[in-house]
């Protein structure tokens, strides 16, 4: 063996060993666990909820309004930037303040499960609605955290594989949610499982006590020793805190509530403002504010780049909450803002849009239940967890640049394979492995990828406010064109609905492909800043 090829397999075992010391490490742990604490309670308000609420005889219509308390999800970027600029009372002192809002988040999750486990559907509906938003309210914020302490805790290099195990710990989170939940449900109703996965979540609570900070983490230093008194007074105003906001919240969204007064008033207000148009007109006035708001960050950033231009030299602008974090990523960035925002937008959309048919798909073609709950359970988060894995080894081997290249190619063939099954007229077990095997592979891959470029571009001075504010453009955009597939679904088949949303990740590939062809990508420093702007 020449000494080239030996340096070859040196350079090759070093790659290995700095991806396994990645994956292996301390933060890795907190992350599996945090991902997990974030991961359960999203289908408290969805499947579980839905479930709970047919069992108890609510209309399917009824059901329906219900999603309506998941916007907190796509909304969360409104108060994002309270975790970045506001401390939370004790809790922040305590364990500093990405952990300090990070268990605040938890224990209010928690509460809000046990506050749930009390409800009767059948008698009393608008107090299961109440304690749904809540828990939708303070698991958005939960996510809130958890992203912006991934974001925060991991240098540029770590961040696909952190979010790959992210993405593991919140399948698990959503296992346990469901698997877990009905287990409980069977057992002693629907109440005992609220109440169990509060426990939970409770149990979850507890990684902030021993994952790092990442402020301290940064300087290199280390939690300050506090007496024990101390920590019961500084824990006691935390818990004080906590309460004192979830009594204004069950308070004003109550039966009679201020909050409830507030929004009727607006309500009253929109529908008196369109009370003079005709329904065509109405529907046209939707779909051009629809199409504004499509448009919002593409302007701002023309804005700022040319007529607010002098704005971007001014620290005042960076202390306006929501518009000085995208003004951040504006001056960072300069004009490939427009491309990194187009790719928030359309990354992950053909995934999005083509995911609500895939089920009906299923059922029309004459696979039974059981067989897509096989498919689609264990083996299914299996293919996921892979792929998720995969991404992020791909990312930190090759480069981001490249991954997410690989990433949107998997995408647009895998909305390909489905476009064949809805050709197959026999429905084997066979096909149905291979089609959820291959979409799912490559969902894994791709949301490991796209989560860690958002992560890279996100400024770790602001990076809840601003990881919010991308995750956030993210699922407007793809469940925007998402509502809509049912009716693109229904003009035409199913092959050609499958073709269509393959075509649709092509802007995704041409866009990453300029992203990696002008270096902008992979020379993207700690501080979030494109080599090209330093």
């Amino acid at each position: 063996m020449d000494k080239t090829q030996n340096n070859t397999m040196l350079a090759k075992l070093d790659d290995i060993f700095m991806v396994s010391e990645i994956f292996a490490s301390r933060k890795m742990a907190a992350m599996l666990a945090l991902g997990a604490s974030a991961g359960l309670p999203i289908l408290l308000v969805y499947t579980v909820l839905s479930l709970w609420l047919r069992e108890a005889g609510v209309s399917r219509s009824t059901i329906g309004f219900f999603v309506v308390v998941g916007f907190a999800y796509s909304l969360k970027f409104l108060w994002a930037p309270l975790v970045d600029r506001v401390k939370i009372p004790g809790f922040s002192v305590l364990l500093g303040n990405r952990r300090g809002w990070t268990l605040f988040a938890i224990l209010a999750t928690a509460l809000s499960m046990l506050a749930m486990s009390f409800q009767d559907p059948s008698a009393n509906l608008a107090n299961v609605a109440l304690c749904a938003a809540l828990i939708a309210l303070s698991s958005a914020t939960l996510d809130i955290c958890v992203d912006a302490w991934r974001v925060d805790s991991a240098a540029n290099e770590e961040q696909a594989a952190m979010s790959a195990v992210y993405q593991l710990g919140y399948r698990f989170g959503m296992i346990a949610a469901v698997s877990g939940g009905l287990f409980l449900a069977d057992i002693g109703g629907f109440g005992l499982t609220y109440a169990g996965l509060a426990v939970l979540a409770l149990i979850g609570g507890t990684t902030p006590l021993w994952a790092g900070e990442p402020d301290w983490a940064d300087k290199g230093m280390s939690a300050p020793i506090r007496s024990f008194a101390n920590i019961l007074t500084l824990s006691a105003l935390g818990l004080a805190t906590l309460f004192a906001i979830a009594a204004f919240l069950y308070l004003g969204m109550a039966e009679g509530g201020y909050l409830r007064k507030l929004g009727a008033g607006i309500s009253s207000v929109y529908k008196a403002a369109l009370s003079g148009l005709s329904p065509g007109a109405q529907k046209q006035l939707g779909f051009g504010f629809l199409g504004l708001i499509f448009m919002l960050p593409f302007l701002g950033t023309l804005y700022f780049l040319t007529l607010g231009k002098k704005q971007l030299s001014s620290d005042s602008i960076y202390a306006v909450p929501i518009i000085g974090d995208f003004a951040d990523i504006v001056r960072r960035t300069g004009w490939m803002a427009l491309i990194v925002f187009a790719i928030v937008a359309t990354y992950r959309i053909s995934d999005t849009t083509m995911g609500v048919m895939a089920g009906p798909l299923y059922i029309d073609l004459g696979y039974s239940k059981s067989v897509i709950g096989t498919v689609k359970g264990a083996f299914g988060i299996a293919m996921l967890i892979v792929g998720a894995f995969t991404g992020g080894w791909a990312a930190t081997r090759y480069g981001m640049a490249k991954a997410m290249i690989i990433g949107a190619i998997l995408t647009i063939v895998t909305n390909l394979v489905f476009a064949w099954l809805a050709t197959v007229t026999t429905p084997k077990a066979i096909y149905l492995f291979a089609t959820i095997g291959a979409d799912n592979l490559a969902a894994g891959f791709a949301g490991s990828v796209f989560i860690a470029f958002m992560s890279i571009l996100t400024n770790k001075k602001f990076s809840a406010s601003q990881y919010a504010l991308f995750s956030s453009l993210f699922a407007f955009y793809g469940k925007s064109l998402a509502a809509f597939s049912g009716v693109l679904a229904d003009k035409i088949d199913y092959m050609w609905f499958f073709v269509v949303t393959s075509a649709i990740g092509l802007p995704a590939l041409i866009l990453v492909i300029w992203t990696w062809a002008s270096g902008f990508t992979d020379s993207i420093n700690e501080d979030g800043i494109p080599k090209s702007r330093l």
